[in-house]
């Protein structure tokens, strides 16, 4: 038998199983009175349903088969596909008691007298389509279907165990693009589902859909609430000496740090101090106008606490570039310093240089970072901000001034591109339609990364897009190397490894008048198309139509998840493929 008719059947073996098996998991999923006891089994379900119809739209496409039907080697493959698929239908198989009498109920024959995929159409049927004289019988599903919680959390095990090994199969870029999709898909409001994920996460161990869940959560229930957030549970806090003031949630007082120096607003609103034996640095900001702290003090503590139980939740299995918070201090109502730890293989008393400061040192071209490094740079930034997006928060001041860098271990001024850290939450906040958005006290070098939108005094409420034209911005210098609204050196600033950028004013339109008719089509001598449309898809503000009051959707959930996939589709997955 010649490669092309043997793949042909084992690709047609392949498809047909696959249907089978994710006809079976919608079986189960169909019935929709679960015990209370069992709704983190149905959520477990979920999970590895939307697992196994992600891995089929990307390697069961049409595009997919005919690449791999084109040489007789990838018949292994295909029957490799086949195994995995025929050992999940065996695990269903071991559960026939089970379907057969749920079968029974609707009154369809045992699976002994008709074959596999009829019985599971004709189950699947009379589940959507019920006789009138079955609501009886549908109610008694429940005691045969999920009568033996073991064995469905068995079930549910095997397939995620074999959808692991689907994915295991698919390229490193592949696997990581349908983590991003699974944590959207699952992303939510309702604190009730969030449990429900978190436990179901737990159970199949998805580190990353859990702590997702758990930081969403912490969100969602202090918006929710008028009583400050408790400290969070010592399993999920990073190991280590620190733990947050017991009497005062996180507060920390001034005299409970030991400073390095001036403990106020001075070097770039941060100072550095020792607490409890390792190193800290505090953020120190001001807001534009503290009317709202004043009026609303106990929303504001609220947000604080809020903001940092989740810095300082251990959000490592989302790749974070994120330092851990141990808690925060009061000058005053207009000044909130959020303290962190330096990073593990920082020298405390050596203090961090920011991404500013990086891109306006440039005088000659090897100054400027290799290709590759300043695309890891974009890639960790990038996910951070989507991520930060999808578990329900706005950062709200993304800038270069907010990125910080340590230098390498046993150097001064050697700085690893790889280990950004994003700091600047001060006036953060929850994505809700009606929490007050606070302005940061900032001059036209910080104001050139606000949206357009968003720099009047009168400006609309602060929605999910404005950060992403924030990271636009910053994207751009980061191709190009270079501050937007920094000239520098006349002579370095007119050389040709460089574009020239004119001096930019208090105009809120000058990127889209300056940046956007020339530079930013010049990109891609420097950086490629890929990277080069990514910057676009941020700065034209077509995610701003997403949030547009009079596109409907069905609810404020199904709005950021269609944001999110945008925003991964056009921007975070495209970046991710960027190489020098």
């Amino acid at each position: 038998m010649d490669g092309v008719s043997l793949g042909f059947g084992v690709v047609s073996a392949v498809l047909q199983t696959y249907t089978a098996v994710t006809s079976a998991c919608d079986v189960y999923l169909s019935v929709r009175e679960f015990p209370s006891t069992y709704r983190e089994l149905r959520t477990a379900f979920m999970v590895e349903r939307y697992r196994l119809e992600q891995w089929g739209e990307q390697m069961l496409s049409d595009v997919q088969q005919e690449r791999l039907e084109q040489s007789q080697h990838n018949v292994a493959v295909w029957r490799l596909f086949k195994a995995v698929f025929d050992a999940m239908w065996a695990a269903f198989q071991e559960s026939d008691k089970t379907l057969d009498d749920f079968g029974h109920i609707a009154g369809v024959p045992k699976s002994g007298h008709s074959s596999d995929l009829q019985l599971l159409e004709s189950m699947q049927i009379s589940v959507k389509q019920p006789p009138k004289r079955s609501v009886l019988g549908l109610a008694r599903t429940v005691k045969f279907v999920l009568r033996d919680k073991k064995k469905m959390e068995t079930l549910i095990k095997e397939l995620c165990y074999w959808n692991d090994s689907l994915e295991k199969m698919t390229s490193k870029l592949e696997q990581e693009s349908m983590r991003r999709r699974l944590r959207v898909k699952f992303s939510t409001g309702n604190v009730d589902d969030l449990e429900q994920l978190q436990a179901a996460a737990a159970l199949l161990q998805h580190r990353d859909l859990e702590k997702m869940a758990s930081a969403r959560t912490v969100i969602e229930r202090g918006y929710s609430t008028e009583t400050p957030s408790q400290p969070p549970d010592a399993d999920t806090t990073p190991s280590g000496p620190i733990t947050p003031h017991a009497e005062s949630n996180f507060r920390l007082e001034m005299n409970q740090l030991d400073w390095h120096g001036l403990p106020f607003m001075t070097d770039q609103s941060r100072a550095t101090a020792t607490y409890r034996g390792e190193g800290i640095i505090v953020d120190w900001r001001l807001c534009r106008d503290n009317t709202w702290r004043r009026q609303n003090p106990q929303a504001f503590r609220q947000r604080t606490e809020n903001l940092t139980k989740v810095l300082n939740s251990d959000l490592k299995a989302l790749n974070l570039a994120v330092l851990h918070c141990v808690g925060y201090l009061d000058q005053s109502l207009m000044v909130t310093g959020y303290a962190f730890r330096v990073p593990p293989e920082a020298n405390p008393r050596q203090k961090p240089i920011n991404l500013h400061q990086l891109l306006t040192s440039v005088t000659k071209p090897s100054d400027v970072p290799d290709l590759g490094d300043r695309f890891e740079l974009a890639k960790i930034l990038v996910s951070t901000v989507f991520e930060i997006l999808n578990i329900g928060w706005l950062h709200k001041n993304i800038q270069p001034k907010n990125v910080l860098f340590w230098p390498e271990p046993g150097t001064k001024d050697h700085w690893d591109l790889s280990k950004p850290y994003l700091v600047g939450f001060d006036i953060s906040r929850p994505n809700q339609p009606d929490e007050v958005s606070e302005k940061p006290l900032s001059g036209l070098d910080d104001d050139i990364y606000r949206h357009p939108n968003y720099r009047a005094e009168n400006s609309p409420s602060f929605l999910p897009s404005f950060d992403m034209y924030s990271l636009g911005i910053m994207l751009f210098e980061i191709g190009i190397w270079r501050n937007v609204g920094y000239q520098g050196n006349r002579r370095s600033s007119g050389s040709s490894w460089r574009p020239n950028l004119q001096t930019h004013t208090s105009d809120p339109h000058f990127i889209e008048k300056v940046i956007m008719n020339g530079p930013v089509m010049d990109l891609r001598r420097y950086v490629g198309v890929k990277y080069r449309d990514a910057v676009l898809a941020c700065l034209s503000q077509d995610f701003d139509a997403i949030w547009d009051p009079a596109r409907a959707f069905e609810s404020a959930e199904a709005r950021l998840q269609c944001f999110a996939a945008e925003v991964q589709t056009r921007v975070v997955d495209v970046i991710a493929v960027c190489r020098a």
